[in-house]
């Protein structure tokens, strides 16, 4: 028998109960054998499908079911299912076309949770999609769905009706079967599918900072919030407490990055807190702020609306004006609360959206933010004006301390704040509870070596990397990171360390626009390997040995300063590393107090 999750048992920790339909499915496959596991009603990403099976070697099958009966939908004349409403008078459009719905998940599983970045775009038979009619012959479910205009993604998905449920539930699952996928691809998904179900033994609560745990609470009630605070002072860990904490009372929350990558680790990060506090998980969705204006954008395609960008505007302008003429034209898509981290990166015009179109009336909003990380000078939170514009009565709430960096790195990254950075910034303190929280920690090793030459950063990366993980056998290639401004560079530094024989799980291309953003989506920060992103990408993460470059470019000092304090203290006493690269002559004097102050290892000293 396959593992559900949750059981047939308990399937009343489920947000929505099963319809009749997908009862008989879930029954069905839990006749699977007992290498399938089942999830119901799991959440990835955005979506939310009816079932995932997966199987280490037979691959990964998206069911999506329908609970249709014979004569509630008919197809029009251009191909798109109509139902009817109550008083049996008027026909209008599905919302979401099932073939269509199901093509996507097919394709947001592979994608975003199952590829490599190296990978082509269009999934592989290892990911396949399903759509299910218990209530109609396979015949009648394959007439109904016979879409001649239907994409070629949408025609690989396979259409079946009760009697494959009744007889044929292995062949409905498994297809035309594949080859066996990556061990490695497989643990990503599993790792990233959230399960609908609540732990019966609740893991031990993480340790909260007073600060989380006020952002978590919002004892005042209030309804717009504004938090502010540097590098690792615990605005994520309260802004994804508070997402948990919500959906323990029943919401439905949205949390938005402007980063690609961040959403993945904002979602794992509720994810846990849930199942600390055993709520379910499924009531929250995270995604970067243009993934979910485009979701927005085809869904309402899905309906006929039509939408039109601004004449000559690029892709990220031209998806959000899309969104909003969706929401003006009546396209809805709610939640009871709108959660946005890295809010430095946001534009006024979007919190407005997000407040007038999908946050309900009277629901809850909260912004946190870093403006010495403000990496695209968006400085939309600057002023009193702009906030009380965009709704916020009351002050901000001011977090001082950071509870991810080493002592010692704290005062380096606040000298480095004073003496490279100027606009809008926010120093760090090291507040009494910081050792309490951190754990155990060594002196950190540190090393800042000055190159004459701006082409030389991508090599002289690689070559840290491979110095460190050879002089330092403690070190593993999955505890390493290496950050770059550009994507030559690190492509350069990727062909160094595997030349020298260390994986390298990376982001990095000579393509620009859609090979590299498909390749962001599938950046892995946990994978057995040492990992390669740019600055901008790793935004929100952190790690325990770090590799940085430092170019010459205006941007460049800033760019240094939010690779520095990703760096994170080990909680176990032992040390964490910290290599600069640095291409800037006017920074070369900084390499003297990076290495001495605090005194660091003295093996690491470099003449």
């Amino acid at each position: 028998m396959a593992r559900l999750r949750p059981s047939l048992d308990d399937l009343d920790q489920l947000v929505a109960p099963l319809t009749e339909g997908e009862l008989i499915v879930a029954r069905a496959l839990s006749t699977l054998d007992d290498d399938w596991t089942v999830y119901v009603k799991p959440r990835i990403g955005l979506n939310l499908p009816d079932f995932i099976a997966i199987h280490d070697l037979l691959g990964v099958c998206v069911v999506e079911v329908k609970n249709w009966q014979p004569g509630d939908l008919r197809r029009s004349e251009d191909g798109y299912l109509e139902s009817c409403d109550q008083a049996g008078t008027t026909w209008s459009r599905v919302p979401l076309q099932p073939r269509y719905q199901a093509a996507r998940h097919r394709f947001t599983v592979y994608d975003q949770f199952f590829a490599l970045p190296s990978d082509g775009g269009e999934p592989t038979e290892a990911i396949r999609s399903v759509v299910l009619f218990p209530h109609l012959t396979d015949e009648q479910a394959n007439d109904l769905l016979a879409n001649p205009m239907a994409s070629e993604s949408e025609r690989k998905v396979v259409v079946w009706g009760r009697d494959g449920i009744d007889d044929q539930i292995e062949k409905v699952v498994f297809g035309n079967g594949c080859a066996h996928p990556r061990p490695e691809s497989i643990t990503r998904l599993r790792d990233h599918v959230i399960a609908s179900e609540v732990p019966v033994e609740r893991p031990a609560p993480t340790t909260l900072t007073a600060d989380a745990r006020n952002i978590e609470l919002n004892q005042s009630g209030s309804k717009v919030r504004r938090v502010r605070g540097p590098a690792g002072s615990g605005k994520s860990l309260g802004l994804t407490a508070r997402a948990a904490h919500l959906a323990g009372q029943g919401k439905r929350v949205l949390m938005l990055s402007f980063n690609v990558t961040l959403a993945d680790r904002l979602s794992r990060m509720a994810t846990t807190r849930c199942a600390e506090i055993g709520a379910n998980p499924t009531l929250i969705s995270a995604s970067n702020f243009h993934s979910f204006c485009t979701r927005v954008v085809q869904d309402a395609e899905q309906l006929g609306i039509e939408m039109q960008p601004p004449k000559g505007a690029s892709w990220p302008i031209a998806i959000v004006a899309k969104a909003q003429q969706a929401f003006e034209a009546g396209f809805q898509r709610t939640y009871d609360a709108v959660l946005v981290d890295e809010g430095q990166d946001f534009a006024l015009t979007w919190w407005t959206m997000l407040h007038e179109h999908v946050l309900i009336r009277g629901g809850e909003m909260l912004l946190v933010t870093d403006p010495t990380q403000d990496l695209y000078n968006k400085r939309t939170w600057t002023t009193e004006e702009r906030m009380l514009n965009a709704g916020f009565a009351g002050h901000w709430t001011d977090l001082k301390g950071s509870y991810r960096l080493p002592t010692d790195v704290v005062p380096l990254a606040n000298a480095f704040i004073d003496s490279q950075l100027d606009g809008d910034t926010l120093p760090i303190e090291i507040l009494d509870d910081h050792k309490d929280i951190i754990g155990l920690q060594g002196p950190t090793i540190r090393r800042w070596k000055n190159i004459d030459n701006v082409p030389d950063v991508g090599v002289e990366i690689g070559l840290e990397v491979v110095r460190l993980l050879r002089e330092h056998p403690q070190l593993t290639p999955r505890d390493i990171v290496f950050l770059c401004e550009y994507h030559h560079d690190g492509v350069t530094a990727v062909a160094v360390i595997e030349a020298a024989g260390y994986p390298v799980h990376h982001l990095f291309s000579r393509n620009p626009d859609e090979a590299r953003r498909r390749r962001k989506y599938r950046f892995w920060p946990d994978a057995e390997a040492v990992k390669g992103c740019t600055v901008h990408s790793f935004k929100g993460w952190e790690t325990p040995a770090l590799v940085m470059g430092i170019g010459v470019e205006r941007r460049s000092k800033r760019l240094a300063y939010v690779a520095m304090t990703r760096v994170k203290a080990s909680g176990s006493g032992g040390p964490a590393y910290i290599s600069v690269i640095n291409a800037d002559k006017r920074m070369n004097d900084f390499r003297s107090k990076f290495e001495s102050w605090p005194a660091p290892v003295a093996a690491m000293r470099v003449g």
